[in-house]
């Protein structure tokens, strides 16, 4: 999985929150040599991710235990559908169980989430934003794309987006702004700039971005907007910003928006519900 050493280090911060100070309870009631198997269990509707993010728990954790997925990322389950199925020691099933679960429940449900998202206006691309949970930006980002949503900058450094602080910290405003992106940004790097009105809207187009964000445009300002921009030779793509709601996405797509930025991906998605069953094995 693309940026596995940063889920890693996520996945080692969550084990010792968990098992800084082992598991007494465990420890006092399971034999020694018990072994289990566990099936974990959908409690609800959901669109499965993570799969690969439990084979690192397991192995972060070096522990002894057979995990065995019952479902593919983006397999969309029903409620009772089982997602995996361990076998081994039943300690350190045990010791794996808050983690699995509670990766597992951030990830589906910001696939869930997003998929849901996705299906009120197809034509719409839905992006997301860097409004993700610290130490989380690849996970939050690769359940976005399961769920259907596409990626926008991963970090500040691998594309050039000039934003409403950018525009009134540059002495020069937003036309010196843009005319110092044009100059020095890499030739291969696309930009985008974010406007609030048709002033810097028209100002932007001077300077042929790649992408145009209308931020926090009202629905009769944002036609007008994109009006504007269809105008042009040179047609950037159109992201619609602030106010995204799913109520809205239709208006915003008759208004020919090419996509729509949406931080309550990463923001509002509420965690599904996912439990672990555990049953002694047969053979001690």
């Amino acid at each position: 999985m693309h940026g596995s050493n940063l889920i890693r280090k996520l996945i080692a911060l969550a084990l010792e929150e968990d098992l800084s100070f082992g598991d007494i309870t465990t420890a006092l009631t399971v034999p020694d040599g018990h072994r289990s198997q566990a099936r974990v269990i959908a409690r609800q509707p959901m669109v499965m991710c993570g799969v690969e993010v439990l084979d690192l728990i397991v192995s972060e954790g070096h522990w002894n235990i057979s995990l065995r997925p019952q479902a593919v990322d983006g397999e969309q389950l029903e409620n009772g559908a089982v997602l995996a199925v361990l076998d081994g020691p039943t300690s350190e099933i045990l010791a794996a169980e808050r983690t699995l679960l509670n990766f597992l429940q951030r990830l589906c449900g910001v696939a869930t989430y997003t998929r849901d998202f996705c299906r009120i206006e197809p034509g719409l691309v839905v992006l997301d934003t860097r409004k993700t949970m610290p130490g989380w930006r690849v996970l939050d980002k690769y359940a976005v794309r399961v769920g259907g949503g596409k990626n926008h900058r991963f970090c500040l450094g691998d594309m050039v987006l000039v934003k409403n602080n950018h525009i009134d910290a540059c002495p020069g405003g937003i036309r010196m702004a843009l005319a110092n992106v044009v100059q020095g940004k890499p030739l291969y790097m696309p930009w985008e700039v974010e406007v609030r009105n048709l002033d810097e809207l028209r100002v932007a187009l001077e300077y042929s971005p790649t992408i145009v964000m209308l931020d926090n445009f009202s629905d009769e300002l944002l036609q007008e907007a994109i009006g504007l921009v269809r105008s042009r030779a040179d047609v950037p793509m159109v992201e619609v910003s602030g106010g995204v709601s799913r109520d809205r996405l239709a208006v915003i797509r008759a208004a020919g928006a090419d996509a729509v930025s949406v931080g309550a991906l990463t923001t509002q998605a509420p965690n599904v519900d996912i439990s672990m069953r555990i049953t002694a094995s047969s053979e001690q």
